[in-house]
């Protein structure tokens, strides 16, 4: 039985209140994306274009701290937007008379793109493709048959690209761009190398820094040189920057604890100018070294920082390719489920309030769709993200309709209001993913509250609905997801650490010339390995009945916690000729089947020593083989 030591609830309380905590251009994100979404209503009200509430939705849910990377968005959207709306047209015309067709048409295209968003990369891109596609037809039952095509598609179209031509030309003027972001982590990762080397303390942000990986940074440094922001020459460092910073962090993880006091000072003190240098814009000159080093993981770090001064910045790398279909997209069953139930939910939902007559709920249908993910855990957490958000936004809508609305009497006096409700859901929503979500519904509940036609709102009702209809389709997803064909969260984690096992068997088999190529690899491995931490916080949320035994959770979560910690020694010491890839593929096979209980009778949850302790490349081996008693 679980004592209240053993619950993870403290834990999960303590790591949101640390995800609240100021970070470095937070603040200025929150702003940024308050202000926007003032603008936005302020046009939609100017413009008369209705459901403005949705539309600053779209800016909280699509605005990046990057400039360059939201703009693409915003543009891909706005053509999406419209080729959706031209298709839709004929489909309209087609199911206008025939409601079992038109809720068939709305049930296969929610299955497809949800389909999608599970099996591609395209994610919750795809998800919201279908929510838009189901939108639209909801709008044939509240829109007089002769202004569907002319006035409902073109509402529509307008609802999505007016917040997105605001977010474009907005990022122009006051967006932070692409390239000052790379220059920006380039830096951070230098500064937390130098950091960890020097005192070795508090794992946790050099442990989050190796978890981003690579693939998202030069991603950002493609689009850099692809649209020619800054001269070729410094796009073509900021690339090489990217991956032999990482190189810096990984030689910083595998730094031997008993490495001497002036070995650390002189290359903590180096990290520290390269970081100055690249902070104010200069590339980074090459360090002077006054003893040769004395260990693989020093010898890493030294080289890779003279390679930073080089004019490629250390190399050439490009992120991954990823195909558009998942392997197992027609063999993983999971992806066809995901999409039946998410589209169940959906459709579940938007008969109940049009059973009832109650349109002011259809927010039912629109968590369905937003709050499904791949497991029950994660699903179940984002439900109780969606809860809590409503609840505050629409608690602070509430408030605003009795205490500040009566005093307003223009539109410039609702963007102030839109800009001090929208502020704080702006801060929640620009940290951790593990809280992000609660800020993007706690703007949407107030928004939804505050805006109601196209100047100051005083209806009540607006909040109630839209809580009730939240709170509906949570229950509804919550069933169906808890119900039919449940996936602990468990299983997503244990795939992921096999995959990362047998990612960093391959690389120590490969010749050490390959250096691009383990770099690449290990940042695949250490974002597998964080993605996998994260999801096994959310085995908390499922039902009883789904969870593990807390001891078997305790040791997966011990086994992911050294995994990450060992990785990169292991990546930079061991040989192919020591047996350590057969070991590594062995474990990932063990981790990889159902249930991977430890041995009868055998305490796997105890072990020697914490995580990354010990000297000789295999130690972390030896105590992950203890952990999961292979």
């Amino acid at each position: 039985m679980t004592n209240a030591a053993d619950s993870p609830w403290p834990a999960i309380a303590r790591q949101a209140w640390r995800d609240l905590q100021p970070a470095p251009g937070r603040a200025g994100m929150a702003w940024r994306v308050a202000l926007l979404c003032a603008l936005v209503a302020a046009t939609a009200m100017l413009l008369k274009i209705p459901e403005s509430a949705i539309s600053c939705y779209l800016v909280i849910f699509l605005m990046k701290p990057d400039a360059v990377e939201t703009s693409v968005t915003a543009v891909g959207l706005i053509l999406l937007a419209t080729v959706v709306v031209v298709v839709m047209i004929p489909i309209v015309g087609a199911t206008i008379d025939d409601p079992a067709l038109r809720l068939a048409v709305m049930f296969a295209a929610s299955y497809v793109f949800l389909f999608l968003s599970s099996a591609t990369p395209l994610g919750e891109q795809a998800a919201i493709v279908g929510l838009i596609i189901a939108f639209i037809m909801t709008l044939v039952t509240d829109v007089p048959v002769g202004q569907i095509a002319d006035q409902g598609l073109l509402m529509a179209w307008k609802m999505a690209v007016m917040p997105m031509v605001l977010m474009i030309g907005f990022n122009l003027l006051l967006g932070i761009p692409a390239q000052t972001h790379i220059r920006n982590k380039v830096a951070e990762r230098l500064e937390e190398a130098a950091r960890w080397i020097g005192t070795r303390d508090n794992g946790d942000a050099l442990a989050e820094l190796l978890g981003e990986g690579n693939d998202t940074a030069l991603k950002k440094t493609q689009l850099v040189a692809a649209l020619h922001l800054v001269p070729t020459s410094r796009s073509a460092w900021l690339n090489g920057a990217v991956e032999t910073s990482y190189r810096i962090l990984l030689a910083a993880s595998a730094m031997p604890e008993r490495l001497a006091e002036d070995r650390r000072e002189a290359l903590s003190d180096a990290l520290r100018h390269a970081a100055a240098d690249v902070e104010a814009g200069r590339v980074p000159g090459g360090p002077e070294r006054t003893m040769a080093a004395g260990d693989a993981a020093e010898a890493e770090a030294w080289s890779a920082l003279e390679e930073l001064a080089a004019p490629d910045g250390g190399g050439t790398p490009r992120p991954r390719k990823l195909p558009f279909l998942a392997p197992d997209a027609f063999t993983n069953p999971d992806h066809q489920r995901f999409a039946l139930k998410t589209s169940i939910a959906a459709i579940l939902c938007y008969l109940t309030y049009t059973g009832i007559h109650w349109g002011g709920i259809h927010t039912a249908m629109i968590t369905c769709y937003v709050a499904a993910l791949g497991s029950t855990g994660e699903t179940v957490r984002k439900l109780a993200l969606r809860i809590a958000g409503c609840l505050i936004g629409a608690g602070m809508g509430v408030l605003s309709l009795l205490f500040v609305m009566p005093w307003l009497t223009s539109v410039g006096g609702l963007m102030v209001l839109v800009f001090a409700g929208v502020l704080p859901a702006a801060w929640v929503s620009s940290g951790s993913e593990r809280i992000s979500y609660a800020g993007v519904q706690i703007a949407l509940a107030f928004l939804l509250t505050i805006l109601n036609g196209f100047g100051p709102s005083f209806e009540m009702s607006q909040a109630s609905d839209r809580v009730v209809g939240i709170l509906l389709g949570n229950v509804v997803v919550y069933l169906i997801f808890s119900q039919i064909w449940p996936k602990s969260a468990m299983e997503t984690v244990r795939s992921r650490v096999a995959s990362a096992l047998h990612t960093v068997a391959g690389l120590i088999a490969q010749p050490r010339e390959a250096r691009g190529t383990r770099v690449a690899g290990t940042a695949e491995a250490q974002a597998r390995l964080a993605e996998a931490a994260d999801i096994l916080d959310t085995v908390a949320f499922e039902p009883r009945r789904l969870q593990p035994p807390r001891a078997e959770v305790g040791r997966i979560a011990e086994i992911v916690a050294e995994a990450r910690a060992c990785v990169p020694r292991l990546v930079l010491t061991a040989r192919d000729t020591d047996g350590t890839p057969g070991r590594l593929r062995a474990l990932a096979d063990r981790l990889a089947q159902a249930g991977g209980a430890p041995d009868a009778g055998s305490d796997a949850a105890e072990t020697s020593s914490a995580p990354g302790s010990g000297s000789g490349p295999g130690a972390g081996l030896d105590r992950l083989e203890q952990i999961a008693k292979v």
